[in-house]
């Protein structure tokens, strides 16, 4: 499927913590928000759920765009999702499963929303708005 360029990402937050996938690529050692690419017949919405029942196998039950954050690597607007998701184990189910290997991986957390600030969380001016959230 072809993607727009666009990203939609998930602000999962339950119990004063936030889902994050923990990743590792090309030896550095990060955090992102779940979500992922826009295909271009979908709808932000579309792109959204799909994104979050991929990489976490939960459902969204509620969603409210929270900001839009402009990225510096692309200049493009990025929407981020305030979710409110199923009860259940977040664990990946997508595609990102395949790909996991030493060198390359990602590992769902739920971590202190309280400990953010102290992450390397990118996008990194969607973090302080995250944090801002609080």
């Amino acid at each position: 499927m072809a993607r727009t360029g666009i990203r939609a990402s998930a602000i999962i937050i339950k119990g004063g913590k936030i889902l994050l996938i923990h990743r590792k690529k090309d030896g550095e050692e990060y955090w992102v928000f779940p979500g992922g690419g826009i295909e271009d017949n979908e709808t932000w919405d579309e792109a959204l759920i799909r994104e979050v029942k991929e990489e976490t196998a939960l459902d969204v039950k509620k969603h409210k765009l929270s900001f839009m954050n402009l990225s510096d690597i692309d200049n493009k607007e990025h929407p981020f999702y305030i979710c409110e998701v199923s009860e259940g184990e977040a664990k990946m189910i997508g595609e990102e499963t395949q790909r996991n290997s030493p060198d390359n991986w990602y590992q769902l957390e739920w971590v202190e929303l309280k400990n953010l600030s102290e992450l390397r969380l990118l996008p990194e001016n969607a973090k302080e708005k995250v944090i801002k959230l609080k």
